[in-house]
């Protein structure tokens, strides 16, 4: 018995240990991130099937004041906002007020006629063809833009105004689609965009620290954010970290930008989602899989989060960042109910090659691979297959002998294409087997997992997923030095 003890408190030990190792290597990662961006408060916290793993909080919510960040503080989350929103649309398709396939031109009928053919779903998977609010203003020039811009309908007009980039459903382009969602999911419902919020996805997850915001509210705990004005030529008088740009009282609430939460809260949330506690079958489906274009083609957009293969982890992301000085990271590997959210006050303090480096301290498969240093190539024919293929994405010229017919050409962006067909030469870093780890994309088994430096107008870096045949199944969106 005694022994058996002594083997229990020994196995503990070591135990608490590797969390512990975990831990600090977590709290490192952090502690050099807020010290190399000069980021004045930090939360983050991590869950695995469901359980918190570890959170941390560091620095202060309100400089001037001295306040420190909590577990109560709450940020604005800037982009990561369009997941609420595209639950909430969600939530209408299951009570059969609204349809995805539904053109936006029937809630928003005085939208020109280049709209008639945008539906729903366009808007929600980033396939409309509308712009992104950045485009609207010169970032660096003048903060007018948001000053001005009073009301939605304003807003609105500013979209009416603008020519569409593309062809509605035959394309992808990150846009501020998820704000006319907004506005269409008031006009279905006649309640304001967070009153709906409110009543059927905050108060029903007892999400309690969560609003949409105003700068006219009294908000507990309401953290402040702050942009470096170094890095950018607003003319403001100001030098090194001040305050957040000021903008209109609305586009603080707009539905695309507008959720202020905890980290404690969001990760609420995402369990919800992950659970199907809050959506049916069907929309979780929606949710957490590739969209498609009117073709059929599969895109990374899929409602509210981005998702693409990473070294052999079908993982799902969604930043934000805003000119009120606030960045935040969310990231998801749904077959484990894996989940890291970062919340920042500074603009730029988060990123997805952070996210990703705090990931790799559970799934070390996903150490960047600027890490790697290359290794001797026995396949350099498989190698020179693969320079051509990322040569070739732009022109859409691939060979069926070298990708697999599931190979998903509409996946990455053009200009994504166009960098990596830049590619001029490749530099080898090894590769592994994983015939036996069950890794599906797009109802393809992975085999192999070959990774690359590739040298070009950019060094990038990324992984290619191969079926049983050598035949290229994806190229993970690279990565950069």
């Amino acid at each position: 018995m005694r022994r058996q003890r002594i083997i229990e408190i020994t196995l503990l030990t070591l135990f608490l240990n590797t969390v512990c190792f975990a831990q600090q290597t977590v709290d490192q990662i952090v502690d050099n991130r807020i010290n190399e961006k000069n980021i004045p408060g930090f939360a983050f916290i991590i869950s695995k099937n469901g359980e918190i793993v570890e959170e941390g909080y560091r620095g202060l919510s309100n400089v001037e004041l001295g306040t420190p960040v909590t577990e109560k503080s709450v940020f604005a989350i800037a982009s990561m906002s369009k997941t609420f929103t595209a639950a909430a649309t969600l939530l209408l398709t299951e009570v059969g007020l609204l349809s995805l396939d539904d053109k936006v031109k029937t809630y928003i009928p005085e939208a020109p006629e280049s709209w008639n053919s945008i539906t729903i779903k366009h808007l929600m998977t980033h396939s409309s063809g509308l712009v992104d609010d950045w485009e609207l203003y010169s970032w660096d020039e003048s903060n007018e833009f948001f000053l001005r811009t009073q009301n939605d309908s304003l807003f609105l007009k500013h979209l009416f105004d603008r020519e569409l980039i593309f062809e509605p459903g035959t394309s992808v382009r990150y846009s501020c689609g998820p704000f006319v969602l907004g506005v269409v999911i008031e006009r279905i419902t006649g309640k304001f965009y967070g009153d709906y919020l409110q009543e059927f996805i905050f108060e029903p997850l007892s999400l309690n620290e969560t609003r949409v915001d105003h700068p006219y509210q009294l908000i507990p705990n309401r953290v402040s954010g702050y942009f470096n004005y170094d890095s950018t030529e607003m003319n403001t008088g100001i030098s090194g970290m001040g305050n957040g740009i000021l903008i209109s009282p609305v586009s603080y609430g707009r539905a695309d930008v507008g959720i202020r939460t905890t980290a404690r809260d969001l990760m609420a949330f995402y369990s919800a989602l992950l659970n199907g506690t809050l959506l049916n079958d069907k929309s979780t489906q929606l949710m957490f899989n590739p969209a498609t274009l009117d073709n059929g083609d599969l895109v990374s957009t899929a409602p509210g989060w981005m998702n693409w293969p990473l070294m052999g982890n079908l993982v799902l992301e969604h930043s934000g960042g805003f000119r009120t000085g606030f960045s935040s990271q969310g990231f998801v590997i749904p077959k484990d109910k894996f989940v890291i959210i970062i919340l920042t006050n500074m603009s730029g303090g988060s990123s997805f090659p952070l996210v990703q480096e705090i990931a790799s301290t559970y799934y070390p498969e996903l150490s960047q691979l600027s890490k790697r240093d290359s290794v001797r190539d026995n396949t350099s024919d498989l190698t020179d297959k693969h320079l051509t293929l990322f040569r070739n994405l732009v022109s859409g010229e691939l060979s069926k002998k070298v990708v697999n017919e599931n190979f998903p050409k509409s996946y990455m962006s053009s200009r994504l294409k166009a960098s990596i067909s830049s590619t001029k030469s490749l530099v080898y870093l090894g590769e592994d087997d994983v015939s036996t780890k069950e890794i599906i994309f797009f109802d393809i088994r992975i085999h192999t997992l070959r990774y690359y430096k590739l040298i070009g107008d950019s060094t990038l870096y990324t992984t290619v997923s191969l079926d049983k045949d050598d035949k290229v199944v994806f190229i993970d969106y690279p990565e950069t030095e």
